[in-house]
């Protein structure tokens, strides 16, 4: 059983016509028949509401227009597939206990909510987990990419403690180290960082460094090692992914570890893990440097499954 904490599903679909995805399609890095091969059982299924505008170094800047529109669209999108392939949308504990593959909708950045509240009603439409951020700067705090690192706003402090009461995982791929500091200190329940990998291992302004990994640690959540291959190294290798993995859990033990992959949403992934199908191979990859077969199923499935039931419970 595996759970991958981030694909980019409902984004690969709007960005235009394409095979359905029940069909295994020799281009395509994820789709029905993949993640079953895979044995993979619940997938963190992307909201993404951000658009491309012309920003100030040129055109295809990405910018935060028409949000709300577009996460409303790519909602729909998702339970169309819901009811088209048989997919179950998560909602509850009990969820994670059903039979088949699960989507558990995530919104990529809070870029969607006008303020903290519009989230009681994100939540009445299904949404279990919220990024606070993606590549830009908003009102609930500063990004990965943010050219002054102010943190969590008050915003951002309202936001997080109504994710608290509602059962809304916190995701913190993609913020400020400030942001993810602060986010962390004043989540009452464990958050994840659903795809990113260890600045100490490869330096790049969406991996995280060892400050946020240790509170991360203290805090009970996981991070989802990515097969962004500007993210693992040099080469974009599965082996260099491999060192992320060992690093985190010599440096920090193996219970923060999780994968997510960020399927459709990068041009390509690793090669050697070019495709979701692949993710068995690279966990027999981990058996070979090290990890034991208790590791293995926590960074399968088990740690993300902690997490999700301390949230949604």
């Amino acid at each position: 059983m595996i759970y991958d904490l981030h694909e980019d599903i409902a984004h690969y679909f709007f960005s235009g016509r394409r095979p359905d995805f029940d069909i295994d399609d020799e281009d395509r890095q994820s789709d029905l028949p993949k993640l079953r091969r895979a044995g993979v059982d619940l997938v963190f299924a992307s909201i993404f509401p951000v658009a491309a505008t012309y920003g100030p170094t040129g055109p295809g800047n990405a910018a935060a227009v028409g949000t709300k529109s577009l996460a409303l669209e790519m909602f729909k999108m998702l339970y169309r597939l819901s009811e088209r392939h048989g997919v179950h949308i998560v909602e509850r504990v009990a969820d994670l206990d059903r039979e088949g593959l699960k989507f558990l909708l995530l919104m990529e950045g809070a870029d969607a909510l006008d303020d903290p509240s519009d989230l009681l009603l994100y939540f009445r439409l299904g949404l279990r987990a919220l990024g606070i951020t993606w590549n830009l700067d908003n009102k609930f705090g500063a990004s990965c990419l943010s050219r002054k690192d102010y943190g969590l706003t008050a915003y951002g402090e309202e936001l997080v403690a109504l994710a608290n009461k509602l059962g809304v995982i916190l995701d913190l791929a993609h913020a400020s180290k400030r942001t993810a500091l602060e986010a962390i200190s004043a989540s009452k329940k464990p958050v994840v960082i659903s795809h990113a990998n260890a600045a100490s291992v490869h330096r790049a302004a969406r991996n995280v460094d060892d400050e946020v990994l240790e509170a991360l640690k203290k805090n009970g959540g996981v991070i989802g090692i990515t097969a962004i291959p500007s993210l693992t190294g040099e080469r974009g290798t599965v082996q260099e992914l491999v060192r992320h993995a060992v690093y985190i859990k010599e440096s920090f033990g193996a219970d923060i570890l999780a994968i997510g992959t960020d399927a459709l949403g990068v041009d390509k992934m690793v090669e050697g893990l070019e495709t979701v199908d692949k993710l068995p191979a690279f966990l027999e990859l981990l058996k070979e440097a090290g990890f034991s077969d208790s590791e293995l199923e926590g960074i399968a499935y088990r740690n993300a499954k902690r997490v999700i039931e301390a949230n949604l419970s």
